[in-house]
């Protein structure tokens, strides 16, 4: 998630405001964090899998510039959930790489709350919460090469579409709330490397992202780095590891052309994940805590992950 601090102020000033995004992007075009557990370089074999991750940020709130919590009393609850189409075509290469093609239509709930003050001894909240859907994210290309030494490297582009909604039948309270996606269109490049040997899953995953100007509010989020780690050793049917995460925004925002100051977003997150096969479909949950937030919001996170596969129709056999 990227920061909202210039929204959160704006609101503070004018409770009318029908939402933070009329300030600043909420989401990050890759979800912090939501890939570690992965094999970050390789593709599965050839058939189609859904995967689905149910992410829980339960109370994320505002980091400033220097890395420390913002006066302003801010609480996020966010709940997304990441359903994916994986198709990996049988016989299918491209360069000697295999070749994947993949499609998700996450949707979140969100509930912000944003303490106005303290009136007869009790603090008061604003704030509201909903349901919505999050931009279409479309990979075309998905490219996994096999390299000795049981090294693997994949290369991919996802788009992610201008088409997030808020749900109609949100509970709107009467203050900001949170939109469910951002009103741009978002490319990232990603590169994933992996080595997978004897049991141990060495992964990183990259992402560099850039997004275009909301039209309706003229803001310019900037570019940035994202980046998924993970380091497990599965014994039979049990995964245990860590997993780590990392985000850089290496430009700085704009709102109507003019650069802001303080708006370059870091984040650092790592914890543990354990996982178990079942055969036919696989699990795992990892949870995450903040090493270091700075203007941006953050807090401790929880992803729980199932892979089914579903089988290849195409096969032939």
């Amino acid at each position: 998630m990227k920061k909202f601090i210039l929204a959160i102020c704006l609101a503070m000033a004018a409770l009318t405001m029908v939402s933070p995004a009329l300030a600043t992007e909420l989401w990050d075009p890759h979800l912090r964090g939501v890939n570690g557990g992965l094999a970050a370089g390789a593709l599965p074999p050839p058939g189609f899998y859904f995967i689905n991750d149910s992410y829980f940020a339960p109370n994320y709130t505002v980091y400033d510039s220097n890395g420390s919590r913002t006066a302003l009393g801010v609480k996020l609850f966010a709940y997304v959930d990441v359903p994916i189409l994986l198709w990996v075509p049988t016989d299918c290469k491209f360069l000697g790489a295999t070749y994947g093609v993949a499609i998700a239509q996450p949707f979140d709930y969100t509930n912000l709350r944003i303490d106005t003050g303290r009136v007869n001894g009790a603090d008061t909240w604003i704030g509201g919460a909903q349901w919505g859907t999050f931009n279409t994210i479309l990979v075309p290309a998905i490219l996994s090469w096999k390299l000795p030494s049981d090294f693997y490297v994949k290369g991919a582009f996802q788009v992610g579409f201008n088409d997030a909604m808020s749900s109609p039948g949100n509970s709107y309270s009467g203050g900001p709330y949170a939109d469910s996606g951002n009103g741009t269109w978002m490319f990232t490049p990603n590169l994933g490397i992996s080595w997978l040997h004897a049991g141990w899953n060495i992964s990183a995953d990259f992402f560099f992202s850039w997004q275009t100007e909301n039209g309706d509010t003229h803001y310019q989020s900037g570019e940035q780095f994202a980046a998924d780690y993970t380091v497990t050793y599965t014994w039979n049917k049990w995964t245990f590891g860590l997993v780590a995460a990392q985000e850089n925004q290496v430009a700085k925002d704009e709102f109507r052309g003019v650069k802001l100051n303080g708006s370059k977003a870091e984040a650092y997150t790592m914890g543990p994940i354990i996982g178990y096969n079942f055969g036919p479909c696989m699990i795992d949950l990892s949870y995450q805590f903040p090493l270091d937030v700075s203007s941006d919001v953050g807090g401790e996170f929880f992803n729980f992950r199932i892979v089914v596969p579903l089988g290849n129709p195409f096969s032939g056999k």
